[in-house]
Order: C-alpha cells, then sequence, then structure tokens
C-alpha cells in the first residue's frame, strides 16, 4: 500500500534538533537525564525506582509522558508495582486509563502536530510540565500510602 501525499514516516522526523531545543528550553533536564533515545526522555525519579518518560510518536503527532522501564535503575514492573494506587494516580492526573498499558502506564498525552517546528517549544514545555506533574502525584500519592500504612501497624 504507498503512502498517502503528505503523510510522513517517524524516520523523517528530526529528533536531535527537535531534543536540542527541549534542552535548551529545559537546560535542568539534562542533569537529570537518565537516558535518551531517538523518540523518548528518561529522567528518575529519585528514590523510587521508577523513570518518567518523556516520548515523541511523530508519525502519529503524539508527543507524551508516562511512567516508564530503565532496568538500570530497577524501574521494572511498574504497572504491577503501582496497581495498589492506580485508581487514585488517574483520578489525580485526571488522565484516560485506556491510553495506558503494562508496558505504558499512566500516559499523559497531546495530540499535536510533531512534524511542525513551530510546535516544538510548546511540546517541550508541555512534556517537561506534565513529567513534574506526574513524578509529584506518584510521590505524594506514595508518600501518604507509606504514611497511612505506618500509622495502620503501629496501632
Amino acid at each position: 500500500m504507498s503512502r498517502l501525499l503528505g503523510e510522513r514516516q517517524a524516520a523523517e522526523f528530526r529528533h536531535r534538533a527537535f531534543w536540542a531545543i527541549f534542552e535548551e528550553r529545559h537546560p535542568e533536564e539534562r542533569r537529570l537525564r537518565a537516558q535518551k533515545m531517538k523518540y523518548f526522555w528518561q529522567r528518575e525519579i529519585r528514590g523510587r525506582s521508577l523513570v518518567v518518560t518523556m516520548f515523541i510518536s511523530p508519525n502519529k503527532d503524539i508527543c507524551g509522558v508516562f511512567l516508564g522501564r530503565n532496568e538500570k535503575l530497577g524501574a521494572t514492573d511498574v504497572a504491577e508495582r503501582l496497581r495498589p494506587h492506580a485508581e487514585r494516580i488517574f483520578a489525580a492526573l485526571k488522565i484516560d486509563p485506556r491510553h495506558s498499558t503494562s508496558a505504558f502506564p499512566f500516559v499523559s498525552q497531546w495530540q499535536v502536530s510533531c512534524f511542525s517546528e513551530d510546535n516544538w517549544p510548546a511540546m517541550a514545555d508541555w512534556m517537561v510540565t506534565e513529567g513534574w506533574r506526574l513524578e509529584r502525584t506518584i510521590s505524594d500519592i506514595l508518600d501518604d500510602a507509606a504514611t497511612n500504612s505506618h500509622f495502620e501497624t503501629d496501632a
């Protein structure tokens, strides 16, 4: 089947230029970076064995954020580990659970024309903002659960 006129392939996306703009707008992310690949950037949530993954899917015109996998940092079985808190996490973040899977848990995504370079600054800003929002929410919920668990066992 031939490509539709005007349809672009992910391989055509200028990922190095995008991530350069990302770093230029958010230099603090470079210091926090755990891993960077062609279509994603990971930042560790310190002390949690979790990573925030910021991604671009240019052929689907989506950018987004989710809790990723990174064996080196112990970020494995993330969806399973957070299952007891999933309902609270989805509600707090106001994200649709249908976008998430066990491989890509707690996805927040934005439908945006990724090939339009004019959108890149807004995409970078949105991903960083969403990444911090995800991290704060997860940390707050896990801290709350640990505190409540501690009080329940002391009783």
